[in-house]
C-alpha cells in the first residue's frame, strides 16, 4: 500500500535524503519530525521509491582521489560489427561504473576509475585491445565546474555523479589504512532502510557506533567523503534525454563561458577537458531534457554566446550506471 503523502512533502523528502540526510543514530526519525510524518512512514515511502526504482540508494560518497584512485572520460570508436562485444567487455570492468553508446564515431563514452596501483590509461589501452578497438580518446578532465542539478520544481540536486573524474593536482592520502579501506567498502553500500541503520554497519564491523560516526566526520573534515544520501534516478523523474554537449572555445573566452554556462539551469555538469590537433573541443556539458524539442535550447545557447563549433553527442543507449565501488577487485 503506498503512503498518502503529498507532492510538497514528496519534494521535501527528496531534498532532504540527497543534501541534508541525518548522520545519526536514528536518521529516518529526524527526517520525519522534520516532515511532520512517523519515522515508520518515512522508512516505508524510501522503501515504495526504492521498489519503483526512483531511489537508487542511500550511502556514503566519496572522493576517489583521496584514496589514491584516479579517473578520465574515455570515447572508444568502435565498428558496428564489433559493438557487442566491445560493450561487454567494458561493462565487465569494475572500475567503469558509466558507459553510454552516442550517436558518434566515437560511440562508446565511459569513466574509468583505477586502483591506487593502476593507471587508467593503462587500463583503456588494455581495454581497447581486448575490444580490438584502434582509435579512441582519452579525455581527463582539467577543471570541473559544476557537478549538481535544479530540475524546476520536481527535484533539486538530484543524482549528482558520484565520479569527479578530474586529474587532480592534491596529493592523495599516503596514510589509508585497512580499517579505512573496510569502512569504505562497507558505506559506499546501500544503508540498511531500518530505524537505527548506522547501529546495524558498527554491529556488522565489530565496532561501536560513536567510534562510526567518528570516522564519518573525520572523513567529511579532510575532503574524503563528498558527501552521505541519496542517488536518484534520473529517468524515472521524468529526464529522459540525455545530451552531453562538446564546445570549442578560444582560450580568452573559455573562463566567460565557464561562468555563463555553469548558471544555466539545464546544464548539470561543466567540465573543462584535454584536447587534440583532430579534437579541439574543450568544454563539455551534460544537458537533460523531458522532451526531444527541447534540445533546441543547446543551439539557442550556441548562437547566445557566439559558440559556432559544437557537437551534440545524444545518448542513444545508457549501456551501465552504477555507483562505483572504491577499492574494487579486479578479475
Amino acid at each position: 500500500m503506498v503512503l498518502n503523502i503529498s507532492p510538497t512533502t514528496e519534494k521535501e523528502l527528496l531534498s532532504i535524503i540527497q543534501k541534508e540526510f541525518p548522520l545519526e543514530k536514528r536518521p529516518f526519525l529526524k527526517i520525519g519530525e522534520r516532515l511532520n510524518i512517523k519515522e515508520e512512514e518515512v522508512i516505508k515511502y524510501l522503501e515504495y521509491l526504492k521498489k519503483k526504482r526512483i531511489l537508487r540508494q542511500i550511502s556514503a560518497i566519496f572522493n576517489p582521489w583521496f584514496f589514491g584512485h584516479r579517473s578520465s572520460l574515455f570515447a572508444f570508436k568502435v565498428p558496428p560489427e564489433k559493438l557487442d562485444k566491445a560493450i561487454s567487455i567494458i561493462n565487465k570492468h569494475p572500475g567503469i561504473s558509466h558507459n553510454y553508446l552516442r550517436n558518434h564515431d566515437y560511440n562508446l563514452w565511459f569513466i574509468l576509475v583505477s586502483l591506487p596501483e593502476k593507471d587508467p590509461l593503462d587500463e583503456a589501452d588494455k581495454l581497447a585491445k581486448l575490444c580490438e578497438v584502434e582509435d579512441y580518446l582519452y579525455l581527463p578532465a582539467l577543471r570541473t565546474f559544476k557537478i549538481s542539478a535544479v530540475f524546476g520544481d520536481k527535484i533539486s540536486d538530484f543524482d549528482k555523479e558520484e565520479i569527479i573524474d578530474i586529474e587532480t593536482t592534491v596529493e592523495a592520502n599516503k596514510n589509508i589504512t585497512e580499517k579505512d579501506k573496510i569502512l569504505v567498502k562497507i558505506l559506499q553500500e546501500p544503508l540498511p532502510l531500518v530505524k537505527t541503520p548506522f547501529k546495524e554497519i558498527a554491529k556488522f564491523l565489530g565496532i561501536k557506533e560513536e567510534d562510526l560516526f567518528l570516522w564519518i566526520r573525520e572523513m567529511k573534515e579532510k575532503g574524503a567523503l563528498r558527501r552521505f544520501g541519496a542517488l536518484l534516478k534520473h529517468n524515472k523523474l521524468g529526464f529522459k534525454v540525455n545530451v552531453m554537449v562538446a564546445w570549442e572555445t578560444k582560450r580568452d573566452k573559455i573562463d566567460f563561458l565557464i561562468e555563463k554556462l555553469s548558471k544555466e539551469l539545464l546544464i548539470t555538469h561543466c567540465y573543462e577537458r584535454k584536447t587534440y590537433p583532430n579534437w579541439k573541443y574543450n568544454l563539455y556539458t551534460m544537458c537533460h531534457f523531458k522532451e526531444e524539442k527541447e534540445k533546441e535550447k543547446i543551439l539557442l545557447l550556441a548562437q547566445k554566446y557566439s559558440i559556432k563549433n559544437f557537437i551534440m553527442l545524444e545518448t542513444v543507449k545508457e549501456l551501465k550506471k552504477i555507483r562505483l565501488k572504491l577499492f574494487y577487485e579486479l578479475e
